[in-house]
């Protein structure tokens, strides 16, 4: 697997996976119908918000998946660092080493996916 095809991979299986399922689950879902405090709180906020609003929400909940998952590459890829971590890491497929522009790469998928 190269480093493209990692990042492509990466982001169908957390972003785009991830959020169709928050949509499903924030469209579909009624408060009253979720057993856990948070999910009948966050359902009972999305619930009062206009349709603009509702998708202006979901596009955010889509950057933080894309933020968090950019910054985790960054911590592989050497470019950010572990608080108190001095060691470096690596990603390896196959015996090769995928690391080094992950971040960069993910990041550039990203914005071409929403364009």
């Amino acid at each position: 697997m190269t480093p493209d095809e990692f990042v492509a991979s990466l982001s169908v299986a957390v972003v785009d996976e991830n959020n169709a399922i928050y949509r499903s689950l924030l469209l579909n879902t009624r408060a009253e119908q979720a057993a856990d405090p948070y999910w009948q709180r966050v359902l009972k906020l999305f619930g009062e918000l206009s349709a603009d609003q509702r998708e202006v929400l979901l596009e955010l909940t889509r950057q933080v998946t894309i933020d968090a998952v950019a910054n985790v590459l960054g911590i592989i890829d050497g470019t950010c660092r572990l608080s108190g971590e001095g060691g470096r890491f690596r990603l390896i497929c196959a015996g090769g080493d995928l690391g080094g522009d992950l971040q960069t790469l993910f990041l550039e998928h990203a914005e071409h996916a929403s364009s």
